[in-house]
């Protein structure tokens, strides 16, 4: 989103027309050029908190124990974006 944000609206215009949601994530990736790394997620049918919410969640977590970076809490704020970027891809 920080080097390409005004390429995002369009790209996400054109997937609306095949899925019933399209949303977009964002992740910090200290190797990767820039910093982070954006995701644009479609489907199809999911229409009650989109991808949003992890469909499986562990209920024992021990899955998620064997992972150093990612959560269910981490997975939701990967779409919490930054003002001026959801003003350039969703107003």
């Amino acid at each position: 989103m920080w080097q390409n944000v005004d390429l995002i609206r369009p790209l996400m215009e054109s997937i609306k027309v095949n899925y019933s949601t399209v949303e977009y994530a964002n992740i910090s990736i200290p190797t990767y050029p820039g910093g982070g790394i954006g995701f644009i997620l479609g489907t199809k049918g999911r229409v009650d908190d989109g991808c949003k919410t992890p469909a499986r969640v562990e209920a024992d977590g021990e899955v998620l124990k064997g992972y150093r970076y990612y959560d269910e809490e981490v997975h939701k704020a990967s779409f919490v974006l930054p003002s001026f970027a959801r003003r350039a891809i969703f107003e």
